[in-house]
């Protein structure tokens, strides 16, 4: 199966602002310094930190922190880089994605793979650098599809 982009149903568009407003509280909760102030990557990368640090072991409230903060990155890359929110289908299935630069580069990122794997990992402060390093390749592909 050839993967497939698709625009978002209403459901899905409410429920990226469920998680939007989720990271808020998120952040609040672990980040208490950053509360009341507007959601940045620093402040998300600081709360995931001090997540972390707790060790959680229940699934559903590790992949709720996943969610809300893969969701929350990935609404900085649309807001930031001019990608937007599709559900993207292959042989492996179907998820939530960002997408640009169509017929140009393609650019897909899964924002809460990419926050699953660094939770696997046990990375922190990954969210600032790892937008700038997609920032710049996506840079690179307007520049090359732009001369």
């Amino acid at each position: 199966m050839k993967q497939k982009i698709e625009p978002l149903t209403a459901a899905e568009k409410d429920w990226i602002r469920d998680q939007l407003a989720a990271a808020s509280h998120f952040v609040a909760a672990f980040s208490p310094d950053d509360a009341d102030k507007p959601l940045t990557l620093g402040s998300l990368d600081r709360a995931f930190a001090q997540w972390l640090a707790t060790d959680e072991t229940d699934s559903n409230r590790i992949n709720a922190a996943i969610n809300v903060v893969g969701v929350a990155f990935g609404q900085s890359l649309v807001q930031g880089l001019g990608l937007g929110w599709v559900i993207a289908s292959d042989a492996q299935g179907t998820e939530l994605a960002v997408h640009g630069l169509p017929g140009r580069g393609d650019v897909l990122v899964f924002p809460q793979n990419f926050v699953a794997k660094r939770w696997e990992e046990r990375a922190a402060h990954f969210l600032g650098p790892s937008y700038a390093q997609i920032a710049s390749h996506i840079e690179s592909i307007r520049r090359e599809t732009d001369a």
